[in-house]
């Protein structure tokens, strides 16, 4: 049986950012995010369609942009409390790091001291805190030894 009139498919435009249907009125943008619906999917369309930013320029100030010479200069920093840092990170590696932790304890009083003189408060606890965080990882450490020489002991039996 064939008809008359041919069928007629009624096709509904999908916004690409937001998903919704758009009628086939032949409406240009989108009725939830406002967005052109003849263009195509966008990486931030997702994102901007949320905030209800399609269409709308961003606008960056002049706060968020440095410069490469601005990244990578060196700012007045106490190196000693950084040198501390790092070997207190390193004093976490279980058995070697008992080799750092006698470093970052002296380090760390040395950063300190010369921060509490040169009245830098960041240097300070930093300085001052890989000393108190160096005391329980030496804990730690010694305790780990103790165990590497316990545990052979322990395999041989109760010696009569």
């Amino acid at each position: 049986m064939s008809s008359d009139r041919p069928n007629q498919v009624m096709t509904a435009t999908v916004c690409t950012a937001c998903g919704t249907a758009a009628s086939a009125g032949g409406e240009k943008f989108c009725l939830v995010c406002n967005k052109l619906l003849s263009e195509d999917y966008q990486p931030l369309d997702s994102l901007r369609s949320s905030y209800g930013l399609q269409r709308q320029a961003l606008q960056m100030g002049e706060a968020g942009v440095i410069s490469a010479d601005e990244l990578f200069a060196r700012r007045p920093e106490n190196n000693l409390a950084e040198f501390s840092w790092a070997c207190f990170v390193y004093s976490l590696v279980p058995y070697l790091g008992i080799i750092f932790v006698p470093v970052t304890l002296l380090l760390g009083t040395v950063a300190g001291i010369s921060s509490i003189r040169h009245a830098d408060k960041s240097g300070t606890r930093l300085g001052f805190g890989m000393v108190a965080g160096s005391i329980p990882v030496l804990a730690v450490q010694i305790l780990l030894w103790w165990l590497l020489y316990l545990i052979p002991q322990l395999g041989h039996g109760p010696s009569m």
